[in-house]
């Protein structure tokens, strides 16, 4: 027998022998989960997209201007200000006043803001020692 033919099948008589599968049939194993891997999510993917087309979102309509009671809102605080600020001025006002309260104005300090920028240029050079 030449001597390709029995490297060829060396391998098959070694895993009958040891009981372990050879190269081909563990490559074969991965190749069939990856495609069964594969499939699944394009089934998936299917499903959630034919729930997306079959379900589409929907809007809240508005509720009419008639049923809903005339409310009078007052002007905004401060324009373009963060809403979250705003919510802890109000918080922090809540914690402290004990009575009813309202808040007119929130007016921002230039100088204060002035003052954040010089305590970190403080912080730079005090970092840096002297020589």
């Amino acid at each position: 027998m030449p001597p390709f033919p029995q490297a060829l099948a060396a391998p098959a008589i070694l895993a009958e022998l040891t009981g372990m599968p050879t190269f081909l049939q563990n490559v074969s194993y991965q190749v069939v989960g990856m495609l069964i891997v594969l499939a699944a999510l394009g089934l998936l993917s299917l499903a959630v997209s034919l729930l997306g087309w079959l379900l589409p979102v929907v809007k809240r309509q508005p509720a009419p201007a008639a049923a809903a009671p005339a409310v009078d809102r007052p002007a905004p605080l401060v324009e373009g200000a963060d809403g979250r600020i705003l919510a802890a001025i109000a918080a922090a006002v809540a914690s402290v006043v004990s009575r009813p309260h309202r808040i007119v104005m929130v007016k921002p300090d230039p100088e204060a803001q002035q003052a954040w920028s010089a305590e970190g240029r403080r912080a730079i050079y005090q970092s840096h020692k002297i020589r």
